[in-house]
């Protein structure tokens, strides 16, 4: 709910003053600060969880992305043959390369490889990647279509978005009884293939000057924020079947996944709508079927997703062995996430 409703409220901020899209932050992240050292409760050291940082590893995981992401974005100027956007390009694969084999030698990477040998966590490390890559792009080219095509004002705009939030909220107070129905792999698929209805929605109607919204877009947000609403619970509690002392390191795995997938999304888009403040209607169309398209691989990395792994040793001594459609944890996904 929060990440959706960010655009409703930086619209709205924007048409005070653009600095307080930054300004804002700080008290947010202090008032959130303080909940947690009075509201989370106290834990013990986990047995064999205390890791070394890795810092060359995130060094390394930093630059690899935003040397490609900085590629992608500044194409349109620099020119996509240029030696600026293809030297970029290079180093970021080349970075990513040395961080794959750096995280495969060390001994506490920053992403340990052995994460993934679990089937559903690695479904919902692509899964995640792939869904906030048409989530980002999806609140892009909403914004682009709006102050651009539409020529709406920065406050209208962000206030366009509120159905996207508001259906997140309703579907996630929903979400613990229809994965209990429905379970964790449908509920997976059924949501990611509701985000990308969404963008073929818009496809399909959007156009015009903004008189037709109701019809024309504001279905394709619902049909978003449902499928946002279903799909993220589900695929963020997959850190949930790790072992104890992985926990956090897979939480932050599929952290890496969520921003990592945001900024790419981005990215593509500028890609697609070649860098234009104001890109017109195929070429929104084009960054929609892109949106519909990672959506849908999504949905399959949903259908992917399954609950029966081996867990190691925990504290009581005992291997557990998970199976159907529920987390190793026991814990409702909704509440988890």
């Amino acid at each position: 709910v929060a990440a959706s409703s960010g655009p409703v409220a930086g619209g709205l901020l924007a048409a005070s003053d653009w600095r307080w899209i930054f300004l804002i932050n700080p008290p947010v992240v202090l008032v959130a600060w303080a909940a947690g050292l009075r509201l989370l409760p106290r834990t013990g050291p986990v047995p064999g969880g205390r890791r070394r940082l890795d810092p060359l590893g995130t060094l390394l995981v930093l630059l690899g992305t935003g040397a490609v992401t900085t590629a992608c974005v500044q194409a349109a100027d620099w020119g996509y043959g240029a030696p600026a956007t293809l030297g970029f390009l290079a180093t970021g694969l080349v970075v990513g390369a040395l961080a794959v084999a750096h995280v495969r030698r060390h001994p506490d990477p920053v992403v340990d490889p052995g994460l993934f040998r679990t089937r559903a966590f690695t479904a919902a490390a692509l899964g995640l990647l792939s869904y906030f890559l048409a989530y980002a792009a999806s609140l892009l080219a909403a914004t682009l279509l709006f102050t651009g095509a539409w020529g709406w004002s920065p406050a209208r705009a962000g206030l366009a978005v509120t159905p996207w939030p508001l259906a997140v909220l309703v579907v996630s107070t929903l979400s613990g009884r229809i994965v209990r129905a429905l379970g964790e792999r449908t509920t997976a698929v059924v949501g990611g293939l509701c985000f990308a209805a969404g963008p073929m929605w818009w496809v399909l109607l959007a156009g015009g000057d903004g008189a037709h919204y109701a019809v024309e877009f504001m279905p394709g947000l619902v049909l978003t924020g449902i499928g946002a609403g279903l799909y993220q619970p589900v695929m963020f509690s997959a850190a949930g079947l790790l072992p104890a002392r992985r926990l956090s390191l897979g939480s932050g795995v599929l952290m890496m996944s969520r921003q990592g997938g945001s900024a790419l999304g981005v990215a593509a888009l500028v890609v697609i709508t070649g860098g234009a403040a104001r890109p017109g209607l195929d070429a929104l169309r084009a960054g929609w079927i892109f949106t519909a398209v990672t959506a849908a691989l999504a949905a399959v990395a949903g259908a992917a997703l399954r609950t029966g792994v081996r867990h190691e040793t925990g504290e009581t001594g005992k291997n557990r062995t998970d199976s159907g459609e529920s987390h190793g944890s026991g814990r409702d996904p909704a509440r988890h996430h």
